[in-house]
């Protein structure tokens, strides 16, 4: 597996196609460029490249000197130090096409087929979209910085699909292609531009929801990617896949059909990992737009999944993904529950609890284990927070009013009632051991 370089070494490689970056996409036949590890015959290495993605890699005998990359030329072999190397890669985005024939699956395709039925309650990794496109995956179950109600995470080619898409609009799960009748959700924000393909979409408690990512658990947190991380997502259609991040600052022009073609920056791109290059391995097939690409270490987000190659070959296996970050902040969301009070309305956001106090969250990110370890006396929550600490362990989600006023938690939808009962009476004895 490929080694992870330093920053300060990436970093200089952006500024490098930085300089070339808008003259070169304007090429004729190249799809993309980023800066990643450079391909030695079937070979990752560990050696950072300038990297140019075409649609088909052209001999040099049949190239005028100006269209050649990596030989001797108008464009040098070396570009500012870094090589220069060429990946025959075209890419398109990764919604789903017809339904799938179960005599054509392999084992894998038809392990993932649980994943296009109706889901209660509402998981990441399952099958979602607006009517108007076949379907998608839900990334995770999110939660509304302004509103803390829960939301679906994906793409705006899932949860919108056109330029006339507005706020408010029914997300179905499973989706259309999948046979998926119930709204579950309302369009709630999207963007769709140089930066991201993203949407959420606001549950309307027509089922209960769970903050776990099929086969994965729950979501920790966000990070940045790096290169030679190790990855992994959970999609509608091909289920669990790893991979390795051999690619960042990636630009890419996709066809949206409308609104058109859309070139994306700044995104990252995802490789199987070893042996390489895959062979029968799948990492993105139509209907896993949507998913949440997680750091396999620590089970944060890294990325929003929405496009891969278009060539059926085996071996030509690549996904790309949105960087997390600036989607959860265009989108104004957050992986972890988030605290409102509502009396009286609108709702006013108090604070990201899990963020704060991560002691408390240990039993929403994992396993529920006795006896949950709480920190020693004093208690470490201030009398201040208190109360709203006490409305989220008693609200269950939901509602509840204490002292003419009352919380909106996003947590897990219920299902844990007993493990926060739990949770709930041993804070109250420890708060009677510390005031």
């Amino acid at each position: 597996m490929a080694k992870a370089p330093s920053k300060k070494v990436v970093d200089e490689a952006i500024a490098a196609l930085d300089s070339v970056r808008r003259e070169w996409l304007r090429r004729p036949g190249v799809t993309a460029v980023d800066v990643g590890f450079k391909i030695k015959g079937d070979t990752l290495t560990d050696e950072v490249a300038i990297r140019v993605h075409v649609e088909r890699k052209i001999a040099v005998a049949e190239l005028a000197k100006s269209e050649v990359f990596n030989e001797t030329g108008k464009t040098p072999k070396k570009l500012k130090g870094f090589p220069v190397d060429v990946i025959e890669a075209k890419y398109g985005l990764s919604a789903a096409p017809a339904p799938l024939a179960l005599e054509d699956a392999n084992e894998a395709a038809i392990a993932a087929l649980e994943r296009t039925t109706a889901f209660n309650p509402l998981i990441g990794g399952i099958s979602c979209g607006n009517s108007r496109v076949t379907a998608g995956t839900i990334g995770a179950i999110v939660f509304d910085r302004a509103t803390c109600r829960p939301m679906i995470l994906s793409n705006w080619h899932v949860l919108a699909g056109a330029s006339a898409a507005a706020a408010g609009e029914g997300i179905l799960q499973p989706g259309r292609v999948d046979g998926g009748t119930q709204v579950v959700a309302t369009l709630t924000r999207m963007r769709l531009d140089a930066r991201m393909d993203a949407a959420v979409a606001t549950l309307n408690n027509a089922r209960s929801h769970t903050r776990d990512i099929l086969g994965l658990g729950a979501v920790t947190g966000m990070e940045a990617a790096a290169l030679g991380m190790l990855v992994v997502k959970s999609g509608r259609t091909t289920a669990i896949t790893r991979g390795v991040v051999d690619g960042v600052s990636m630009s890419v022009s996709i066809n949206y059909t409308d609104p058109g073609v859309v070139t994306l920056t700044n995104q990252i791109h995802i490789v199987p990992r070893a042996p390489w290059p895959a062979v029968d391995v799948e990492i993105s097939m139509g209907g896993d737009s949507g998913s949440v690409w997680l750091n396999e270490a620590n089970n944060r987000a890294i990325g929003l999944h929405f496009a891969g190659e278009t060539d059926p070959v085996p071996a030509s296996e690549h996904a790309i993904c949105n960087p997390i970050e600036p989607v959860a902040t265009e989108l104004n969301f957050s992986f972890l529950p988030v605290l409102c009070l509502f009396d009286p309305p609108p709702f006013r956001p108090i604070f990201n609890i899990c963020e704060r106090y991560p002691w408390i969250c240990e039993l929403l990110i994992r396993e529920p284990r006795f006896p949950i370890p709480i920190p020693d006396p004093p208690f470490d929550v201030p009398m201040d927070d208190l109360r709203l600490v006490s409305l989220l362990l008693g609200g269950l989600g939901g509602r509840q009013s204490a002292g003419g006023g009352g919380c909106k938690c996003g947590s897990h939808g219920g299902g844990d009632e007993a493990a926060v009962a739990q949770l709930a009476a041993l804070l109250a004895a420890h708060l009677k051991q510390g005031r």
